[in-house]
């Protein structure tokens, strides 16, 4: 038999537009001789849905939508990832059509994560009739004499039950696993590793078909993999773009003539690499699935609008990105003209608009309150919000959106003014320690210098008062991210984290209370780009607490 993978990109709630792609998609496998066509979780409606799904008859115009896909492929067998209700609940579900109409609708059993379990039912729903005791239901379906067993999404997990899924208590023929899973990193390689291994403990096959690409905040990367009896990868699809495969497959002989391909390795590079694409694919789809064709970007001469810069001109075009610099009094010279090397390195136009005499104008305002008082974070401040102001002023008047540059070691410190540098629309390096910021920039710069050499090397700064280093209230990156990320990958103990990262034990106790009493900065950030299983504003929900 022949099996297509179709891996697309659906926009969340553009069932019309998600249904014209598969529609077209299906076709194109048809004509290829398809006997079974598979789309990822969700693909009809995209994802994530929040409320969306009982919005009225949102469910009802997805299902709908089925009829013109089962047309476009009336030869073949077609599994459709969509939201379904039923007894006013909602459930992820896949639909199986043929012979041009719908022939059964599978649904997910165990909603994994946490957003999806606030939205979809599950195996204690009494839609589960037969499912005793919490026992998986067993999805199986024949394709020309093939038995295949369907599993949504992360209903994988149960791996101790899949055996005995297939036809009159049989071991399936292939398992069929569509998908939708968020980018984090090394979840490629660890996916892979985790198919592998479950493919040879079965000793079934194993087909993976997701989906790919950006919803604000999160980001699919694909994920589409086949394995045969022996755990060996014989497909591995794209990550970060659609992609159409046909796969040849008997249940006796297995996979027919496709390259064998190694498991991914994970390392600092392929980390970079990815995190890199996943950027890039979230800003293009921010903007263009909302209708937003250009961006402005307060350069600094620091590495991290630099990055982010490098990451809009690939995923907009450099004709649609504006780099907006803002001296001050604390401005260095090398600021300036990192800028503007970096923007003609992108080619990029870039335009100055000093602070200075707003800046003069507002102590000016100021000074009958703040009277001979000395210099403090106030007045560094008031530069933040100053720039703040006119690159949200230039994005109005152009019709553009601001990318806010704020990494994750910042945001997790409040080492951030807001309403001044985490304005914008959307936070590119939210999710980026400090150290992986340079990283992604070696990335940028593996073919030739893209970044300046002088602006990866430079001391960071924030340049809100004469002489002002990064290092003067904070400790060094290489240090504090070390510890940032046994306190919040890892959830570690201010104990556990002074003797694992061999840290003074007053440094974490410090960084562990700024990491607390700065959340309240982070309930008014930005969507954060998702790059890791803990991102601060969606993973790591922490109440605003000063004490604890």
């Amino acid at each position: 038999m022949k099996i297509a993978l179709c891996q697309i990109n659906p926009t969340v709630g553009d069932v019309s537009n998600n249904r014209d792609k598969m529609t077209e998609m299906v076709a194109a496998a048809s004509s290829k001789g398809a006997d079974l066509v598979l789309f990822g979780e969700l693909s009809l409606s995209g994802a994530p849905l929040g409320d969306l799904v009982f919005h009225p008859d949102f469910c009802d115009k997805c299902f709908s939508a089925l009829a013109d896909i089962a047309e476009a492929g009336k030869e073949c067998v077609t599994l459709v990832g969509l939201p379904v209700m039923a007894q006013d609940e909602a459930f992820n579900a896949v639909a199986m059509l043929g012979g041009g109409e719908v022939k059964e609708v599978f649904m997910k059993a165990m909603p994994s994560s946490r957003q999806e379990r606030m939205v979809f039912s599950g195996i204690d729903s009494p839609e589960f009739e037969g499912a005793d005791d919490g026992e998986m239901p067993a999805y199986t379906i024949s394709v020309d004499g093939v038995d295949i067993l369907v599993v949504v999404g992360d209903d994988m997990r149960f791996t101790d039950t899949l055996e005995c899924f297939g036809r009159n208590g049989e071991k399936p023929d292939l398992i069929v696993n569509l998908t939708a899973k968020r980018f984090a990193h090394q979840i490629i390689e660890e996916d892979a590793e985790n198919y592998s291994s479950l493919a040879a403990a079965l000793s079934t096959p194993i087909i993976v078909c997701g989906i790919t690409g950006g919803c604000v905040d999160t980001v699919f990367h694909g994920g589409s993999m086949a394995f045969d009896a022996e755990g060996r990868m014989v497909f591995k699809g794209k990550n970060f773009e659609e992609d159409l495969v046909m796969l040849d497959f008997d249940a006796r002989e297995g996979f027919g003539r496709v390259p064998r391909q190694s498991l991914p390795v994970s390392s600092k590079s392929s980390k970079a690499r990815h995190a890199y694409k996943a950027m890039v694919m979230a800003v293009r789809d921010y903007f263009g699935k909302n209708g937003f064709k250009r961006a402005t970007i307060g350069l600094s001469g620091g590495i991290d609008s630099a990055v982010v810069a490098a990451i809009a001109v690939d995923a907009l075009g450099a004709q649609c990105v504006r780099g907006v610099m803002m001296p001050s009094r604390f401005s260095s010279e090398g600021s300036i003209t990192d800028s503007i090397r970096l923007a003609a390195s992108l080619g990029i136009e870039c335009v100055e608009l000093s602070i200075e005499k707003m800046f003069s104008a507002s102590l000016e305002t100021l000074a009958p309150l703040f009277g001979e008082s000395p210099f403090t974070v106030a007045e560094e401040n008031i530069q933040s919000r100053l720039r703040g102001v006119l690159l949200m002023a230039v994005a109005n008047k152009f019709d553009t959106l601001v990318l806010n540059t704020t990494n994750k070691s910042e945001s997790a410190m409040g080492y951030g003014t807001l309403y001044g540098d985490t304005n914008g629309a959307l936070s590119v390096l939210g999710d980026l320690y400090k150290t992986e910021v340079y990283e992604v920039a070696e990335y940028i710069n593996r073919n030739g210098e893209v970044i300046p050499e002088t602006i990866i090397n430079k001391a960071p700064s924030a340049e809100l008062r004469e002489g002002q280093r990064d290092s003067d209230s904070l400790p060094p990156y290489d240090k504090l991210d070390v510890v940032l990320y046994a306190l919040i990958e890892e959830n570690m103990s201010v104990m556990d984290c002074a003797a694992e990262c061999g840290v003074a034990i007053d440094t974490v106790m410090w960084v562990d209370r700024m990491l607390k009493i700065n959340e309240y900065k982070r309930h008014q950030l930005p969507p954060v780009v998702s790059l890791s299983r803990m991102t601060l504003t969606k993973d790591r929900t922490m109440p605003v607490i000063v004490k604890y």
